[in-house]
């Protein structure tokens, strides 16, 4: 896998960010956090669709362990998945809709890469899988092909969709040096899915027929390569990206305005740590996932307000009722990860009322 903890930087001040952090209790005037799922591996990018939350969960990886330097040893596995999330009988409870798709992560199943990205719209499911090279000695046999691919959803089965990986490989449209990681992907209306990949500092378009191209290219700014994360289809119908530039304590990150048509720039919002989800509500309120400020910031207008969310990853937007929710402790299997000595809770998502 390709920089496993290229996401993870400033680990030390967002633990100390986000230490004790828990679910808010109701108020007049503050927004109320509910927990509505649990036991999650690394749940990233989040998408509503009819009444149903889909959340990328990044997997776990597994027993082989493979790579050295300075970020360790990568532990790979097929434990990557599509999950679905519901309200049914009076609870939340969610299951996987696909499961057994390729993962790697650290040794204790923390910081995963797999399946980053997931979207869904009218009843389709898309989903995009990070990158491996052949010299990082990851398997090439089926399911391991779905590596740096865009795929479909159905019925319980992960279909190659289109190659995500080899736009960057034949183009390098950032050009520097070649890689890949497909992170984010949101289908639009016309039937076109734009693919962020975040180790290309590129947005790849992807035709209702399977064929994949360069859309845009993000320029470095502040001496940092932009990184995009996050997408998201603003209520003025253009398309917003979330970048990773930027750390904690300087927020030069990015949001991104792009035009859908012809995938040009049009202008961008700064002042933000490194971003890992955008959404917006009906009212054209946008929210901002800071992963590492452990944040979710609201910008209504020229105000901004934030509610605490640890490690926070995919945003979605309920466009019914406005209610947001977030992935939490994203960086995190199932059993949570260790940061400074000490252990965090499993993958969540929260529901966020009033925000």
């Amino acid at each position: 896998m390709r920089k496993r903890k290229s996401l993870v930087v400033a680990v030390g001040v967002a633990l100390a960010a986000t230490a004790g952090i828990a679910p808010a209790t109701a108020t007049d005037t503050e927004p109320v956090v509910r927990v509505i799922a649990k036991g999650l591996d690394n749940p990233r990018q989040l998408s509503y669709d009819n009444g149903r939350l889909y959340v990328a969960e990044a997997g776990r990886g597994d027993r082989k362990c493979i790579g050295e330097g300075p970020e360790g040893e990568t532990c790979i596995g097929l434990t990557s998945a599509v999950t679905k999330v519901y309200w049914d009988g009076g609870a939340w409870k969610h299951h996987r809709v696909v499961r057994g798709l390729p993962s790697g992560a650290a040794p204790d199943g923390g910081f995963a890469t797999g399946v980053d990205g997931v979207s869904a719209l009218w009843g389709e499911l898309w989903a995009v899988e990070t990158f491996a090279p052949p010299e990082a000695g990851v398997p090439t046999t089926p399911p391991w092909n779905k590596l740096g691919k865009l795929l479909r959803v159905d019925r319980g089965k992960a279909k190659i969709a289109a190659d995500i990986s080899a736009v960057e490989l034949k183009h390098n449209p950032h050009k520097a040096s070649v890689e890949s990681n497909p992170y984010a992907v949101l289908a639009l209306p016309d039937g076109r899915k734009i693919v962020a990949d975040a180790a290309g500092n590129d947005l790849v378009a992807v035709s209702k027929h399977g064929k994949a191209r360069p859309f845009t290219v993000f320029p470095d700014h502040d001496r940092r390569e932009s990184v995009p994360t996050s997408l998201a289809l603003g209520p003025d119908g253009n398309l917003y990206v979330g970048e990773l530039n930027g750390i904690t304590d300087r927020p030069t990150a990015r949001v991104w305005k792009i035009d859908p048509r012809t995938g040009r720039i049009l202008g961008w919002r700064s002042g933000f740590g490194p971003i890992s989800g955008l959404a917006f509500n009906s009212g054209g309120d946008l929210y901002v996932s800071q992963l590492f400020r452990g944040v979710v910031t609201k910008v209504s207008g020229g105000k901004r307000t934030n509610v605490k969310v640890p490690f926070p990853a995919g945003l979605a937007v309920d466009p019914h009722d406005g209610k947001v929710y977030v992935s939490a402790w994203s960086v995190a299997d199932r059993d949570g990860t260790v940061l400074e000595g000490k252990r965090t809770p499993g993958g969540q998502i929260w529901k966020i009322i009033g925000f």
